[in-house]
């Protein structure tokens, strides 16, 4: 033990025998004796009290009625001692009394026991938000403000949004970069306005701060725009209609994470490595792998914030589900037909696996339902066709349909579970159909090459196909998938994206990074 150790303890030891004690300290539960000296070394806060002109320099007594004689103790020993006693029991007391005391080694010490055991829920990260923020605390205030906000859907549905102060709640949902659906966001906005009821002009400012523009119209219209709040405000009305009438399509409810910009997922199969992802900002970032390999020929769509793998070649009736924003995969409940080089879709918060080589059924299952259940028939079995959504239907175009190229278009209507053939056929016959959707516009490509933009209406609930443009580039290999950005087509192969520029019909000269995994490619995901 070195010298300057040793005489701290000596010190401690003699204010415990009360000896050389000048001075009493009072806390909220006892008495016990100090020395001016060592209080005044020990902190500024007691230097400033013992050497001014104030009634603890006068009557030799101090006063501390928030402290409890135990944790007085134990900061003494900690300081002089060099000893951690923070535990669960007695951290935020002492915490509360080294912050009084101007203690910050005793502050620090509090804080690496609270980033070590601190355990936040929904209930509790609010009040650590506050707290730690009281104290200075940063990273972990911050720890506690992404807990609330990654967690903001469930934190709606408990009354500790209503306790929010004006402050709070816009400095949560201003935030850029939430990960939750931007409906939880309006009902908190909303839940805390009604409870709160601030004045007009506070009511415009919260909702500029919500993203209207991802916000489910259809929640829009059945839940906002008749309630009071939107009524009697005239700015707020304005600002939903505008929204709830604009020509630009309608979209599922998303988050703002997502909607910062295109993420492309790539169906690139090699072994349980399923989907690789190339970001808005053009860089590849990585996907984990799948607890199982389906195979080759599994089938990807995507809703919401989740993308659904189904079937594959090794295992026919499997589904696996990746969900986007907590990055992790779970096992979805196992198809009843074998599909193998089939379709998929969603519709309707529905998704959908379509026929394949080796069944002709379509089925049919919700996020929340325990099994998939079968709701049609094509009364074909379609290999590498394209599914497009449009309204209730679902457009199953292309593809290969027994050992041959198709240009047939046939119609399932989710309502009616009816099947119909269009008239309407695609400008070529396909073996294998890869395509990008932005409703009316629908852009195909074919492993010959093809380059098909056609435009897909719904007009008083009957489909309306109309071909607008084919153009050639080089052929694929069968395995490739497209997405539509910017007035490209970038087209996704094993091993290199190419870019396709469709006004001038020409291949462009790719400056992408290559892939960081190869394998065939089945499809490509634009969420």
């Amino acid at each position: 033990m070195d010298v300057q150790t040793q005489i701290l303890q000596n010190i401690h030891q003699e204010m415990i025998n009360g000896s050389f004690s000048d001075i009493q300290v009072f806390c909220k539960d006892g008495a016990t004796n100090g020395s001016r000296l060592v209080l005044a070394a020990l902190s500024p806060y007691f230097r400033a009290m013992l050497t001014s002109d104030i009634a603890e320099s006068r009557t030799g007594a101090v006063k501390l009625p928030s402290v409890s004689q135990s944790v007085f103790q134990d900061i003494l020993k900690m300081y002089f001692c060099k000893m951690n006693l923070v535990d669960e029991d007695n951290c935020m007391q002492i915490l509360d009394a080294a912050e009084m005391m101007q203690l910050d080694p005793i502050k620090e010490s509090c804080k690496i026991y609270l980033n070590q055991s601190l355990v936040m829920t929904t209930e509790t990260c609010l009040t650590w938000w506050r707290t730690l923020r009281l104290y200075h605390f940063l990273d972990l205030s911050q720890r506690a403000f992404t807990c609330l906000t990654d967690n903001l859907a469930d934190f709606v549905k408990t009354e500790h949004v209503i306790h929010l102060s004006k402050g709070e709640l816009l400095e949560i949902i201003s935030k850029d970069d939430l990960k939750c659906k931007e409906d939880d966001i309006l009902k908190a906005a909303m839940k805390w306005i009604e409870h709160n009821n601030p004045d007009a002009d506070d009511v415009q400012v919260i909702f500029h701060n919500v993203r209207l523009d991802i916000v489910d119209r259809r929640f829009l219209v059945n839940e906002v725009v008749f309630t009071n709040i939107v009524i009697e405000n005239n700015v707020v009305r304005k600002m939903i209609q505008q929204v709830i009438c604009s020509s630009l399509p309608q979209i599922t409810s998303t988050t703002r994470f997502l909607a910062k910009g295109p993420r492309v997922f790539i169906s690139h199969h090699n072994g349980r490595s399923l989907l690789s992802c190339f970001t808005s900002d053009e860089k590849w970032e990585d996907v984990p792998p799948a607890p199982v390999n389906p195979g080759w020929g599994y089938s990807t769509t995507s809703l919401d914030n989740k993308i659904y793998v189904t079937g594959g070649f090794k295992q026919h009736k499997c589904t696996l589900v990746y969900d986007i924003i907590r990055k992790v995969w779970n096992r979805g409940p196992g198809l009843n037909c074998r599909h193998w080089s089939h379709g998929s879709a969603t519709a309707s918060s529905k998704v959908y696996a379509i026929s394949g080589e080796l069944t002709c059924a379509i089925e049919e299952k919700t996020e929340r339902e325990e099994k998939w259940k079968v709701v049609g028939n094509l009364g074909l079995c379609r290999e590498h066709a394209f599914s497009v959504t449009v309204g209730e239907d679902i457009l199953v175009m292309g593809g290969y349909i027994t050992a041959r190229s198709s240009d047939l278009i046939q119609c399932f209507n989710t309502r009616t579970r009816t099947v119909t053939k269009l008239d309407t056929r695609l400008p070529c016959s396909t073996d294998s159909l890869r395509g990008s959707v932005h409703l009316p516009d629908v852009y195909l490509v074919d492993t010959d090459g093809n380059v098909m933009h056609i435009q897909v209406t719904d007009v008083n609930g009957k489909i309306h196909i109309e071909n607008k443009l084919v153009v050639k580039r080089k052929p694929f290999q069968c395995n490739f998938g497209i997405v539509h950005i910017h007035g490209n087509l970038l087209c996704f192969t094993e091993d290199r994206i190419s870019k396709f520029n469709l006004a001038e019909g020409t291949e462009e000269e790719s400056t992408f990074a290559k892939p960081q995994r190869s394998g065939k490619v089945h499809n490509a995901l634009l969420v």
